[in-house]
């Protein structure tokens, strides 16, 4: 990996936003970087190396992420799962409920056969894990503590005008630099946006007990709190709020937060002992009105930016980046421009049922669960007792929540090698 370029430098892809989605399209595609493939990858916050040990990875906070089964699989096949082990708390029971009635229904993966419905990690160490790798690949360039000032789409892709004036070209440009692209916005590129009116106020708590690897999820006419298990009796926590309650709330000393938490999500959890430290962002559905043109793409939080409810936005956006990275594959395989619209548009088809199902689905939990009317309550505690007694669709939902209930691009049971990245192919699951 280098990490400086001349004036001019030519790359074939170009990568902005060194997150999750931008690390992992860079080990998607290790294959093309062993026969020759030049990637960039820019980032605006610097990142610093040391004998392999990557230190403050950008953009990753203080948050967690749930990893779909279907995640982990792909996290594997990129070579990336190993590093994650010790750190990653597996999923083996969900918990869905209305607070103050009767209605739940349970998940388990002994009902799908699988070790974990998943697996909940925080970003730091996602972000450790995604990027330490990339070190060691050929043909790599890092360009760290760099912002982008200008694109310029030209005959064979784009040319970007880097702060300190130096200028590089590249064939494909993948904007993968959050829900704010100001390059996607500098270059017309609309945004649907629809603000919930409701902030997620996320923290890490203790309980008095361990959490057996169960996750709850539980809604209330203000919104869900979702406790995820982390390590022995610590869960992440993801508490949605109006904005004025979760001022109100963030601004509580520790021993009346964890009461008000404590009364949200009830005591199948156990009783909370401590309190970490507390950050809170609003919440809106963000969709990209384009998310390829002729030598670019949007991924990640640029194209979509989901609800945190059913923790589905970095799945998506994996799933978004393994489809991408295996028709770049076969492009570079058959020598075709990376750029190509044609190759972009059949991308975007093919992923397009599995964006809109998700993000239909991500919209809809909170709007039905917010809702106070009473009728719409007494349905909602008939589809969670339903849900409880019918297999069939509380094994649809698991499948959802596992990342496998839509066609995925199948890579090599072991990490991705050069050998077997011309042998792409479909399939309906991982």
């Amino acid at each position: 990996m280098t990490n400086s370029v001349s004036s001019s430098t030519a790359f074939d892809l170009v990568i902005l936003g060194a997150g999750m989605t931008g690390a992992s399209l860079v080990h998607l595609l290790q294959p093309a970087l062993q026969t020759g493939m030049r990637i960039a990858l820019i980032d605006r916050q610097q990142i610093h190396w040391t004998e392999d040990v990557l230190e403050r990875p950008p953009s990753f906070d203080g948050r967690a992420t749930a990893l779909a089964w279907g995640s982990r699989q792909l996290l594997r096949r990129m070579g990336c799962w190993e590093a994650l082990i010790d750190r990653a708390c597996a999923i083996q029971h969900i918990q869905v409920s209305d607070r103050g009635r009767f209605g739940q229904t349970h998940l388990h993966a002994s009902e799908q056969g699988t070790e974990a419905l998943g697996y909940i990690v925080e970003n730091a160490v996602l972000g450790r894990a995604l990027l330490q790798g990339l070190g060691a690949y050929p043909n790599v360039t890092l360009l760290s503590d760099t912002d982008v000032q200008r694109v310029d789409m030209i005959s064979g892709g784009s040319q970007l005008t880097l702060a300190g004036g130096e200028s590089i070209t590249t064939a494909l440009l993948v904007l993968a630099d959050g829900g704010r692209s100001g390059l996607a916005q500098q270059l017309g590129i609309r945004q649907q946006r629809e603000e919930y009116d409701s902030v997620a106020l996320v923290t890490q708590v203790e309980m008095d007990r361990e959490h057996l690897h169960w996750a709850y999820e539980r809604f209330s006419d203000h919104g869900p709190v979702a406790f995820l298990p982390l390590q022995q009796r610590h869960f992440a926590v993801v508490w949605t709020l109006p904005p004025d309650d979760c001022e109100r709330i963030l601004a509580l000393p520790d021993p009346l937060f964890a009461e008000q938490l404590q009364q949200q999500i009830g005591y199948r959890c156990g009783r909370i002992k401590r309190i970490g430290e507390r950050f809170s962002y609003p919440l809106a559905l963000v969709c990209s009105c384009e998310q390829v043109r002729r030598g670019l793409v949007l991924l990640g939080n640029a194209a979509h930016s989901l609800h945190p409810v059913a923790g589905q936005g970095f799945n998506l956006a994996l799933r978004d980046t393994a489809a991408l990275a295996a028709r770049l594959l076969e492009s570079w395989a058959m020598k075709r421009p990376l750029g190509d619209l044609a190759v972009l548009l059949d991308y975007a088809q093919q992923q397009q049922r599995d964006q809109g199902n998700t993000i239909i689905a991500s919209d809809l939990l909170p709007r039905l669960f917010a809702h106070p009317g009473k009728l719409t309550a007494l349905g909602r505690g008939a589809g969670l007792m339903a849900l409880a007694s019918l297999t069939t669709p509380r094994r649809l939902l698991a499948l959802h929540a596992m990342g496998l209930g839509q066609p995925a691009p199948r890579f090599a049971s072991a990490p991705i090698s050069a050998q077997s990245f011309s042998r792409l192919e479909s399939a309906d699951a991982l």
